[in-house]
């Protein structure tokens, strides 16, 4: 008879005992299965869903407050500008995905009590702002325009027509309207930035730099480099990136709270069970000695039990952890703080593999022992027993 039917036929001699170690370690990897998957889409789920929300940081002048519109309304100007070389070195960063530069003036109109905004932009600007519903097209010529929904409203105009700008007798064509944002970003003027530029007397100059980073986790790194630049100042959008990021940290320590739990209990159900069917068979273990077998033919056997029972039990815990992961993550999404749309459960090959890994180490560490102490049996003592 071979080791593998010899070490299955052992293996339910006691049925009842095998299959609840069976059924425990079929919840334990389901659970570890679950939790891993469950981990890995939701941080992912939460990268995705920061990538969406456009700005990650800013890059103003020093002194300019990050509401540089709220000054321009009230009647002032801003202060400092940034040179067009601080974009090139923005750009130069490999961790930043969008660096969006624009370009913000107003024109007072004390006659009808209000301060037009004009922001000069590039296409950048589109991929930043993803949430954008733009009608019509972007602004390509130093005489097109951009209105948000508001500016629409105030101006009774819409795509087609033109507005003429007495004081710096420009006409400018509007090639496109803003879908409503409930923004600030209603209210302006959109033109390219080398006409705003030039509408202000204010050549190679920038307002703000927007960034977006390819992943958020690299806010400190980036904001680090930014602070070398000189004559910038960097605004990150702190608070909220802190609480995604204290609730992915959150869920990775209670992750591992939880596996070394599991962990534990699995490897001393398995444990118990081999440990108690080395006992029973301590008579059937002296007669294999006394017949020939080799200390390591015994060693060997009974650890192959182990195996055998942990790769069954992982094998029935997948199954039933990708069955239910969705009904799991439907009941979790409830209780979860911020979560995001969409599935939040990744089954990637790496929790395949993880799990892989737990089952193993159990064998490997619960089997050890049962094995060692079953080799070391001497055969006349082992004879003798009851």
């Amino acid at each position: 008879m071979s080791f593998m039917k010899f070490a299955l036929k052992n293996l339910f001699a006691h049925k009842t005992r095998t299959i609840l170690t069976l059924g425990s370690m079929v919840v334990a990897v389901a659970v570890l299965f679950t939790l891993v998957s469950f981990n890995r889409g939701y941080e992912k789920a939460l990268k995705t869903q920061l990538q969406g929300m456009g700005i990650h940081m800013m890059v103003v002048p020093v002194g300019c407050p990050y509401e540089a519109a709220s000054l321009i309304l009230k009647g002032g100007k801003i202060p400092n500008h940034l040179p067009m070389s601080v974009l090139d070195d923005v750009r130069k960063i490999p961790e930043i995905d969008i660096a969006a530069p624009s370009f913000m003036s107003g024109i007072v109109r004390p006659e009808e009590g209000r301060t037009d905004i004009y922001v000069g932009i590039d296409s950048a600007t589109l991929r930043l702002k993803n949430w954008w519903k733009l009608e019509g097209s972007f602004p390509q010529n130093p005489d097109e325009v951009v209105i948000g929904d508001n500016v629409s409203l105030i101006e009774l105009s819409g795509i087609g027509d033109q507005i003429y700008l007495p004081e710096k007798d420009a006409t400018f064509n509007i090639v496109g309207k803003l879908g409503p944002t409930g923004t600030e970003d209603d209210g302006f003027f959109y033109i390219p930035i080398e006409t705003a530029q030039r509408l202000f007397d204010q050549p190679d100059k920038l307002t703000a730099i927007s960034i977006r980073l390819k992943n958020p986790d690299d806010a400190p790194v980036v904001t680090a480099r930014l602070a070398t630049v000189k004559g910038a100042e960097v605004i990150t959008m702190g608070e909220l990136l802190g609480t995604m990021m204290t609730l992915m940290g959150a869920a990775k320590s209670l992750l591992l709270s939880i596996v070394m739990i599991i962990i534990v209990i699995s490897a001393l159900g398995v444990l118990n069970t081999v440990l108690m069917s080395v006992f029973e068979r301590t008579r059937e273990i002296g007669v294999m000695r006394a017949t020939g077998a080799a200390q390591s033919h015994i060693f060997g056997l009974v650890w192959l039990e182990t195996l055998l029972l942990s790769l069954l039990g992982g094998a029935g815990g997948l199954v039933l952890a990708i069955a239910g992961s969705r009904v799991i993550e439907n009941v979790v999404k409830r209780f979860l703080p911020l979560a995001p749309k969409g599935s939040v459960v990744a089954l990637e090959p790496g929790s395949f593999l993880l799990v892989l890994g737990f089952v193993v180490g159990i064998a490997v560490v619960a089997g050890f022992y049962p094995a060692l102490r079953a080799a070391r049996a001497k055969p006349i003592e082992a004879l003798r027993s009851e």
